[in-house]
């Protein structure tokens, strides 16, 4: 399914080349490339996917802000993932990676709130505001979510 989906987005639906005009996107399928899950699980890497871009370059004669842009993404997604790996947890933490560090937040700003009721409506994409609730209806539905 990964490598199906690579072919599709770059090659048959010949999506790669309008992909920095179409990736604020906010719903459907092919607004944005939809290979993180495949990348998250090993299935493609980003090495193959930036190939892919580079063979699109070379046989389609296209080398725009789009082809650059997915390969660009992939090298971000990379430097998070090293990130999150050399801070662990502390990424979670109310405080990243400042927590237990003298640059972190002490007293009344250090506090950590969480009230349910607004935590649930968040969850439900019922907080009132449309772009949030929007976001979240589409990741109950589908599991993706516009990082927009």
């Amino acid at each position: 399914a990964a490598l199906a989906r690579v072919q599709d987005y770059i090659f048959t639906k010949d999506r790669l080349k309008i992909y920095f005009d179409t990736r604020n996107g906010m719903l459907g399928a092919d607004y944005s490339t939809k290979f993180s899950p495949w990348l998250a699980h090993g299935n493609v890497s980003p090495r193959l996917i930036a190939k892919e871009c580079q063979r699109y370059e070379q046989e389609r004669g296209i080398q725009n802000k789009s082809t650059y842009w997915v390969v660009f993404e992939l090298l971000w997604r990379d430097y998070c993932k090293f990130f999150c790996l050399k801070h662990g947890n502390h990424v979670f933490y109310p405080h990243g990676i400042l927590t237990g560090t003298r640059q972190e937040p002490q007293g009344e700003e250090a506090s950590w709130k969480v009230y349910e009721p607004v935590l649930e409506a968040w969850k439900q994409g019922k907080t009132g505001y449309p772009l949030v609730d929007a976001n979240m209806r589409e990741m109950r539905a589908t599991g993706f979510m516009s990082n927009r």
